[in-house]
C-alpha cells in the first residue's frame, strides 16, 4: 500500500519518465515479444483521441465568446500565424545547416524498398486546403477529428452566441460546463499516461531493436540536434526570453511535462490537454491559451519542418545530387508554405516531404528510405512542434498584456 501511495505521490512527469525507461528496458530484454504490451499504448491513444475533439470545440467556443470582438480575435489569430510562419522559416534554416554540417547522406548504403517506388501521394492545392477548412457537416468534422474544421465552426459558433445576448448566454454556460467536464475527464485520462507510455516504448524498441538505427545515425543525430538547438535557442531563448521577457529556464521547466508526453506518444493533437495545462501554469490567460494551443497543434510544424530540411539533404547526398544555394532557399520557402497548406491533412508530414522533394526535383523513393526510422525521427521532431505552440502562446499573451507573472515554483508545480 505504501508503494502505491509513493507512486501516486510522484509528479506526472516523473511517472511518465519511469514508464518510458521501463518500456525501453522491456523492449530490449523481451524483443518482439514486448509487442504484447502495445495494447496499453493503444488504450492511451484512444482515450486521448476521445477527449481531443470535444475539448477543442468547447475551448474555442468559449474562447471566441470571451474575446467577444472579432477584430481582437482576428488580431490574435494574425499574430499567431505570423509567428508560426517566421519560426518555421528559422526551423528549416537550422535543419539545412545541421544536415549540411553532418553530411547526413554520405556513406549511406541502403537498398531502396520496392514499394517506395510505387507509392504516390495526392497533394492538395492551397485553394482546396482553404475550402476544406469549412465543414460541410460539423458533426462529421467532430467524428473524423478534423481539427481545422472544428476550429472554424467553433469560432463562428462562439461569435453567434455573443450576438444572441441573453439567449446565447444559456448555451454558452452549457459549453463552459462542458469545458470543465472535459478538463476533468482529461485529468483522469492523464493518470493512465505512464502505463500507456510503457506499452508504446516497449513495442517500438521490441519490434525494431536498435540495429535499425545504425545506417541512419547521422540523419537521426541531425534531426535531434537541430530540434534541440531550435527549441533552446529560438523558442526558449529568442521567442520567450527576448520576446516575452520570461526566463527560458522557467519556460523549459514549465513545458517539460508536455515535451515528455509528446516524445512518447508522437501526437501533437493528443498533447493539447497537457500543453494547455503547462502554458496556463506559466501565466498565459485562458483566452489566449485556449485559442493558440489547439490552433498550433494543427498548423504549427516547426519540428516537422526541421525533418523536411534534413530529409532533403539526405536524399540529395544519397543520390549524389548537389543542391545549389538557390535550391536550398527554394526548400525553405516551399516547406514554410507547405507547413500551412497541408495543415489538417492526414499524414501531413508525408505530404509536406513530397511537396518539398518535388520542388527541387529529388527522387520520391527517399520517402521509402526513411520509412523504417520514421517513428524514431518522429519522437524527436514533435517536441519543437508542441514547445513552439507553448512559446507562441506565451509571446502572444505578452503582447496582448495577458501574461501573468507566475513564480517559477508555481509554474513547475
Amino acid at each position: 500500500m505504501s508503494i502505491i501511495k509513493k507512486w501516486n505521490g510522484l509528479s506526472l512527469f516523473t511517472r511518465i519518465m519511469v514508464g518510458f525507461v521501463l518500456g525501453i528496458l522491456c523492449g530490449l530484454v523481451m524483443g518482439p515479444q514486448a509487442k504484447m504490451f502495445n495494447f496499453l499504448g493503444t488504450i492511451l491513444v484512444r482515450l486521448l483521441t476521445m477527449v481531443v475533439a470535444p475539448l477543442v470545440l468547447c475551448l474555442l467556443v468559449c474562447a471566441a465568446a470571451d474575446v467577444g470582438d472579432y477584430r481582437t480575435l482576428g488580431k490574435i489569430g494574425l499574430k499567431t500565424v505570423v509567428i508560426f510562419l517566421v519560426s518555421t522559416g528559422f526551423a528549416i534554416f537550422i535543419g539545412l545547416v545541421m544536415a549540411n554540417l553532418i553530411n547526413v547522406g554520405t556513406g549511406v548504403n541502403i537498398e531502396i524498398p520496392k514499394e517506395a517506388e510505387e507509392s504516390s501521394v495526392v497533394i492538395p492545392s492551397a485553394l482546396d486546403t482553404l475550402i476544406n477548412i469549412i465543414p460541410k457537416n460539423p458533426f462529421e468534422a467532430l467524428s473524423t477529428q478534423n481539427l481545422l474544421q472544428i476550429i472554424f465552426f467553433a469560432l463562428f459558433f462562439g461569435f453567434a452566441l455573443i450576438k444572441l445576448g441573453d439567449k446565447g448566454a444559456v448555451v454558452l454556460n452549457f459549453f463552459r460546463g462542458c469545458t470543465d467536464a472535459m478538463k476533468e475527464i482529461t485529468s483522469i485520462v492523464l493518470e493512465f499516461t505512464p502505463y500507456g507510455v510503457f506499452g508504446l516504448m516497449a513495442n517500438v524498441v521490441g519490434t525494431n531493436g536498435l540495429g535499425i538505427l545504425l545506417p541512419y545515425m547521422k540523419t537521426i543525430l541531425a534531426v535531434y540536434v537541430a530540434s534541440a538547438l531550435f527549441t533552446v535557442l529560438v523558442q526558449a531563448g529568442l521567442m520567450v526570453g527576448v520576446g516575452a521577457h520570461m526566463s527560458p529556464v522557467k519556460f523549459l521547466k514549465g513545458v517539460k511535462e508536455a515535451a515528455m508526453f509528446v516524445f512518447a506518444t508522437c501526437s501533437s493533437v493528443a498533447t493539447i490537454p497537457v500543453n494547455l495545462k503547462c502554458v496556463k501554469k506559466l501565466g498565459v490567460s485562458d483566452e489566449i491559451a485556449n485559442f493558440v494551443i489547439p490552433f498550433g497543434a494543427v498548423m504549427n510544424m516547426n519540428g516537422t519542418a526541421i525533418y523536411e530540411a534534413v530529409a532533403v539533404i539526405f536524399t540529395a547526398q544519397v543520390y549524389g545530387i548537389e543542391l545549389t544555394l538557390m535550391q536550398q532557399i527554394m526548400v525553405m520557402l516551399t516547406a514554410t508554405l507547405a507547413s500551412v497548406g497541408t495543415a489538417g491533412v492526414p499524414g501531413s508530414g508525408l505530404v509536406m516531404l513530397t511537396i518539398v522533394l518535388s520542388s527541387v526535383n529529388l527522387p520520391m523513393e527517399a520517402i521509402g528510405l526513411l520509412a523504417g526510422i520514421d517513428r524514431i525521427l518522429n519522437m524527436g521532431r514533435v517536441i519543437p512542434n508542441i514547445v513552439g505552440d507553448a512559446a507562441t502562446a506565451v509571446l502572444v499573451a505578452k503582447t496582448e498584456g495577458a501574461l501573468a507573472d507566475v513564480p517559477e515554483s508555481a509554474a513547475n508545480a
